[in-house]
């Protein structure tokens, strides 16, 4: 796999997506049969012509544990996750890179927080989303997926921009 670098991770990060008129159907999550999550996977073009994919996975007992993940996919067919957004799960996170470097804060507690890829996490030979940081930006799945959109830049085609959970827990 190729080392993408940072330039090219916000530049794909910043392609402006467009969400197709039945969007809200097809990130409806569904029950993963054997399994505790529910989880969708959908397919998406940039307005440049790069192919990415967003993953959602959902957790059906604790709903705080889940990932909402945006991935490139090379013209190879490799994908790279350029961004992850996980939730409260249960185990600790350590950003290997910074505590290999002697940073301070390099790991914290379960809590809500943001993966980004980053070229030196590939570099050093860890994995290319393994950086993390906390975050406030949102407090559950329907408010992390709906700031997942805004700041991957997806755009609704045509009429007016709606949330995809509007009102609340709604499934």
């Amino acid at each position: 796999m190729r080392i993408l670098r940072d330039s090219e991770i916000e530049a794909l990060i910043a392609e402006i997506k467009l969400l197709t008129e039945n969007w809200q159907m097809q990130f409806k999550l569904k029950e993963k049969s054997g399994f505790q999550h529910e989880e969708r996977s959908v397919e998406v073009t940039g307005q440049k012509g790069n192919a990415f994919k967003v993953v959602l996975r959902r957790n059906r007992i604790n709903t705080f544990d889940f990932s909402i993940i945006l991935m490139f996919i090379d013209k190879d067919g490799k994908e790279y996750r350029l961004l992850r957004y996980n939730g409260k799960h249960p185990s600790e996170h350590t950003n290997k890179w910074e505590k290999e470097q002697g940073r301070p804060g390099y790991s914290f507690l379960p809590a809500l927080h943001i993966h980004r890829a980053t070229e030196r996490y590939q570099e050093a030979g860890y994995t290319i989303d393994g950086f993390a940081e906390v975050t406030t930006e949102y407090n559950d799945f329907y408010s992390a997926f709906n700031r997942f959109l805004k700041n991957s830049n997806f755009l609704q085609a045509e009429g007016p921009q709606t949330n995809l959970f509007e009102g609340g827990n709604s499934r």
